[in-house]
């Protein structure tokens, strides 16, 4: 099984070189074009030496900006206008970076303004032509298959990659985004693995969907719901008893999207699961005539873009030797990222260096938090450093330097959503008063007294008591949370020892499985290849 995932992920780097290797081929009969078309009749040797110079330096800056915009790992039988953007976004970082580059030579002279012109449009219009091309022929064969063959949100998976899986998504996107949100595509082709269909990740195969499922609840994305794009009884055997195996140990809900859509009969029956909030839990009840300065926040963007820019540029360093450090530690990806409600409760992907080997051993079992946590990582946690990457966040406009910590969607209490009308912060109020000592309800006053009291001077206060917070470690401000719980109207007295948080027995961690062994009996040929 080791070697089968060795030769899939081989496999799927080489499709990817490959999808390069055509991209860069278009790019260099664009230039070609370019220059033709550019030349005339009194053009001197010397011009067209530099010409051809800058068009070999337009290729080389290409290869980087077609690795970060991904280009090389879309489905281009699935091309979406969002693609396209990846594509004109692509041409102008090449140009950008070849006009910087060209910018620091003096022998450049000869080249015209109508050669870059050119170049851009005809390196654009390759790059989206062949991808348009590939949609249309897609769909030319999906036609001719068509008559043998859609502040809580929930989260499902889909199963297969087809015509139906894009306009599942397709729906999704444009009628039902605010309620239902789709973590991730499932494929039985194994080099679909890693590729990105529109906007939304392949994350492996059905028979993963255990392990894929455990990842996915890692990094904060709870899992409710499996849409099968594609008829159960098609599916593989070992995708079959995966599914089942997820179905009734998880408690998971499985549509068929072909019974949805009235096109056949249900492929598994299972109880609808419900998303409700407890009735308990009044809405706005703590903190609701608490009130930002609206004056102040509407400037402190402008400290967030400023600040944040400054910390990058300072930390830049730091965060390449962090950035080391992570990889001869526990290896790749070097980033960790988790979702968690943003301002207004919107989702966002908080980023974090690694801190923790993988999720399970080399046979399968689940390893605990601690036998995960490397010392390296408790290094890093200690120091904050770990956190540097959410500086992006906040550049990016996610987060701001100071503001309420980002919780997990379970640690976010309705009783304390007033909280969540800012800006997730990098520090806070309640970090320098006590941070992990507190209990969440003694978080959340600080908070919402921060809400109240947001201002420039309270705001460099944090940021200068975080360096000391983190050199000397964290202490609890008595006085701070009485204070805070005295802003609230409520009682102080044993706020710090005596309040427990009540949605705390709520959470209900889910139970995993331990290792998948889908081989109930002697595999055939077949079966064992495909693992």
């Amino acid at each position: 099984m080791h070697e089968g995932a060795c030769r899939s992920e081989s496999g799927v780097r080489m499709h990817c070189v490959l999808l390069l290797a055509i991209d860069l081929l278009l790019l260099i009969i664009a230039n070609a074009i370019a220059v033709f078309l550019s030349i005339d009749s009194h053009l001197t040797a010397n011009a067209l030496h530099e010409i051809l110079l800058y068009c070999g330096l337009t290729l080389a800056t290409s290869i980087p900006a077609l690795l970060m915009t991904g280009l090389n790992r879309t489905l281009w039988r699935f091309t979406s206008l969002h693609d396209c953007l990846r594509v004109l976004i692509a041409v102008l970082m090449t140009m950008a970076a070849t006009a910087v580059s060209a910018g620091t030579f003096s022998s450049f002279h000869g080249v015209s303004q109508s050669l870059i012109g050119l170049q851009f449009l005809l390196m654009t219009g390759a790059l989206i032509g062949i991808r348009a091309l590939m949609r249309l022929r897609h769909a030319r064969r999906c036609q001719r298959r068509a008559s043998r063959t859609a502040y809580e949100r929930e989260n499902i998976l889909v199963v297969g990659v087809n015509a139906i899986t894009g306009f599942l998504l397709r729906c999704v996107a444009e009628t039902d985004e605010t309620r239902v949100a789709v973590a991730g595509v499932l494929s039985e082709n194994r080099r679909h693995r890693g590729r990105i269909l529109g906007s939304h990740p392949v994350l492996g195969r059905p028979d993963e969907i255990v392990q894929i499922m455990h990842e996915l609840d890692i990094h904060g994305v709870h899992v409710n719901r499996v849409v099968l794009a594609k008829p159960f009884d098609k599916l593989t055997a070992t995708a079959q008893l995966a599914l089942l195996r997820a179905k009734n140990e998880l408690s998971l809900r499985i549509d068929a999207l072909d019974d949805r859509l009235g096109f056949g009969d249900a492929a598994i029956a299972s109880k609808p699961l419900t998303l409700t909030m407890p009735d308990d839990v009044p809405w706005n009840v703590i903190g609701s005539n608490l009130e930002a300065r609206k004056s102040y926040l509407r400037w402190k963007r402008l400290f967030d873009i400023a600040a944040g820019a400054a910390v990058a540029i300072c930390v830049a360093p730091l965060m390449l030797l962090v950035g080391a450090l992570v990889f001869f530690d526990v290896g790749r990806p070097i980033i960790f990222w988790q979702q968690r409600p943003g301002a207004l409760g919107r989702p966002i992907k908080v980023l974090k260096f690694r801190t923790m080997r993988a999720a399970r051993g080399p046979d399968g079992a689940l390893l605990s938090d601690s036998q995960r946590l490397s010392s390296v990582g408790k290094f890093l946690r200690r120091m904050r450093l770990d956190e540097l990457p959410q500086v992006y966040n906040v550049v990016v406009g996610e987060m701001s330097m100071v503001g309420p910590r980002p919780l997990l969607p379970v640690d976010q209490s309705q009783q304390f959503r007033v909280r969540l009308n800012l800006k997730p912060g990098l520090t806070g109020w309640a970090q320098i008063n006590g941070g992990r000592h507190l209990s969440v309800d003694d978080k959340a006053a600080l908070d919402l007294w921060y809400a109240k009291n947001a201002s420039f001077r309270l705001d460099l206060r944090i940021l200068l008591s975080t360096a000391h917070t983190v050199l000397f470690g964290e202490r609890v401000d008595q006085h701070a949370v009485h204070e805070a719980w005295l802003a609230l109207g409520n009682p102080p007295q044993g706020a710090t020892a005596e309040r427990v948080p009540e949605f705390a027995a709520r959470k209900q961690p889910r139970r995993w499985p331990g290792p998948v062994n889908l081989q109930t009996e002697a595999p055939s040929t077949e079966s064992a290849r495909s693992h």
